[in-house]
C-alpha cells in the first residue's frame, strides 16, 4: 500500500471472520486478487440492529480504506451478494470450502496479490454450491493443485516420484484443463503431497481444517 489512504470498492470473497469486542475482523480475497485483512467497526452491534453482517464463505460487495501504517484496512460498507446457501447447508461441501479458504490464507501474504486466485476460488465455491454436483475431495485437490501452480510453487507432476504413474497423469491432465477422476487408491497420498507443498510455501504452516475434513469425508 502507498502512504496515502487507498479507497477500494468492489467484489470480494469472505475467507474468515473473528469477533473482537464489538468489532469484526474479516479477511477477503478481492476481485483484484489481494488478500486484505479488515476491521468492520461495531459490526456485532449493527447485526443486532438488523444490518447485513458479512459471513465467511460468501461473495460480498465491500468498500474499504487501506493505509500503509495500519495492520488492518477498514470496512466502510459491506453487503452480501451471494451467500452460497447450498454449500453451507451440507457438511462435506462446507468442510471443502473452508479448507479452500484456508489454503488461500496460507499461500497469499496479507495485503499481497496473487493473480488469478479470486477467480479460482470463486469457481471452486460455485461448483460446491451446485446441488447437481456431487461434492468430493477431488475438487479440493484440484483447487490446491491450481493454487500452487498460480504461485509458482508446484513442481512438474512428472517429477513427483512418490506418486503412482496414474496419479501423476491425472494431475497433469488437471493442469491442462482435462477432467478425470483420481484413482481411489492414490487420493490420500496426493492429498498429503499437495498439502506438503502448501506447508512448504507458507513457512511450515499446516492446514488446521484437515482434521475436520477427515471426520466428514466418507
Amino acid at each position: 500500500m502507498s502512504g496515502a489512504p487507498e479507497r477500494w470498492d468492489g467484489s470480494a470473497l469472505v475467507l474468515s471472520s473473528a469477533d473482537s469486542n464489538s468489532d469484526r475482523i474479516l479477511r477477503f480475497i478481492t476481485e483484484d486478487d489481494r488478500l486484505v485483512a479488515a476491521v468492520a467497526r461495531r459490526a456485532r452491534r449493527s447485526a443486532k440492529r438488523g444490518q447485513d453482517r458479512l459471513q465467511p464463505l460468501s461473495l460480498a460487495s465491500v468498500a474499504l480504506t487501506l493505509r500503509e501504517r495500519d495492520d488492518l484496512a477498514v470496512v466502510n460498507r459491506g453487503s452480501t451478494d451471494h451467500a452460497f446457501a447450498t454449500l453451507k447447508g451440507d457438511l462435506i461441501r462446507y468442510a471443502l470450502a473452508t479448507t479452500m479458504a484456508e489454503v488461500v490464507l496460507l499461500l497469499v501474504h496479507e495485503f499481497g496479490r496473487e493473480a488469478g486466485v479470486y477467480q479460482l476460488l470463486g469457481r471452486a465455491w460455485r461448483a460446491l454450491d451446485d446441488p447437481t454436483r456431487e461434492p468430493g475431495e477431488d475438487l479440493l485437490l484440484l483447487f490446491e493443485l491450481r493454487a500452487l501452480a498460480l504461485g509458482g510453487t508446484l513442481p512438474p507432476p512428472e517429477s513427483l516420484t512418490g506418486l503412482s504413474p496414474a496419479a501423476r497423469e491425472t494431475l497433469a491432465a488437471w493442469l491442462e484443463g482435462r477432467w478425470r477422476p483420481l484413482p481411489d487408491a492414490d487420493r490420500g497420498r496426493v492429498a498429503r503431497t499437495l498439502e506438503g507443498f502448501v506447508a512448504d510455501a507458507s513457512g511450515g504452516r499446516r492446514l488446521k481444517s484437515r482434521a475436520f475434513l477427515d471426520q466428514v469425508l466418507p
